[in-house]
């Protein structure tokens, strides 16, 4: 199995208060503000759900307003964010009843520290592409509303040319959040959500890390498959004023494993083999803690059509083996 080592380079910031010298990971999902998880999710569903009410009055005549629109279209929209607003909702509780029963483990265990730290599950971890689309699908739709409101102002007030240059440009932002969102669906239709089995748990640093992933349909579709392992330090940067905050993700480990085309043909039910050597010193997992620290593997899959994507947390800590 062909395996690329690297080791992030330093890049000195000093330019930067509170900056890490290690590579910077650009537009990567940060795990400090989870934007839907619990009771985020529900308060996040409500707005829409009160918007698909607003829309669905509107079509039944019970809000005397000006209609830009057919009912039958006012009706659909309404539809729209009446269905993603009860979808986060039900996300929600449903992640508020999992936090439950972790924390129950977690307190009927108090020799193992690291069930305090993640809802782990001793099997392994499973990627729902379904959840990645629910973030898309909440800035599609929040991105659609505003063009909504634009393109209401514009029909209202047709000599606006600003509010018809601002439509142009929301609606672009629109196509392109949406086509992310379809892109999500086509990789959910076309390799399902995967998962990756832990070989032990957790996993120690110094030791090795084995485990086996799962793509449960069309492997043969990919022709490169790129597995990562890096180790995520996320830090509270400040701006040069001090005012703003924001969170970046540093690399502060990296290995890498390619798998070609003819070595995943040899691999039976979609199950592909994981080994990693984890390094003695390095980070030890801690996503309890704000900003947190953790492991994941990435996993890219290159193929002519829809391409697969997804990312894996891994449950890595120092601790002596018994």
């Amino acid at each position: 199995m062909p395996t690329d080592t690297t080791l992030p380079i330093a890049e000195a910031r000093p330019e930067i208060p509170g900056a890490l010298a290690f590579p910077v990971l650009r537009n990567h999902r940060t795990h400090t503000d989870v934007p839907i998880s619990g009771w985020k999710s529900v308060v996040l569903g409500l707005p829409f759900i009160g918007a698909g009410i607003v829309f669905a009055l509107v079509a039944l005549h019970q809000i005397p307003v000006r209609k830009p629109a057919p009912d039958s279209l006012i009706s659909a929209v309404g539809g729209l964010f009446l269905a993603a607003g009860f979808v986060y909702v039900l996300h929600g509780v449903r992640d508020l009843r999992r936090r439950a029963r972790w924390r129950r483990s977690a307190a009927g265990r108090p020799e193992e520290p690291w069930l305090a730290d993640y809802p782990w599950q001793h099997e392994g971890i499973g990627f729902s592409e379904v959840d990645e689309m629910l973030g898309r699908l909440l800035a599609a739709l929040a991105w659609t509303l505003v063009f909504s409101l634009f393109a209401w102002a514009g029909i209202l007030k047709p000599d606006g040319w600003p509010i018809w240059l601002a439509l142009g440009f929301f609606g672009l932002c629109c196509l392109m959040l949406w086509g992310r969102w379809a892109a999500g669906v086509f990789q959910l239709m076309n390799y399902g959500d995967g998962c990756l089995s832990y070989g032990e748990f957790p996993f120690r640093l110094g030791g090795q890390l084995q485990a086996t992933l799962r793509v449960p349909q069309r492997l043969s579709a990919i022709e490169q498959l790129t597995i990562t392992l890096r180790c995520v330090q996320e830090q509270f940067v400040t701006s040069g004023d001090g005012r703003t905050a924001t969170v970046v993700c540093y690399e502060t480990y990296k290995k890498v494993i390619q798998l070609s085309a003819s070595q995943l043909a040899g691999l039976s039910e979609g199950d592909i083999p994981v080994r990693f050597r984890l390094p003695h010193g390095a980070a030890s997992t801690s996503l309890s803690s704000r900003p947190p620290t953790y492991w994941e593997i990435e996993v890219n899959g290159k193929a002519r059509g829809v391409g697969y994507d997804a990312i894996f947390l891994v449950p890595i800590y120092n601790y002596n083996a018994q």
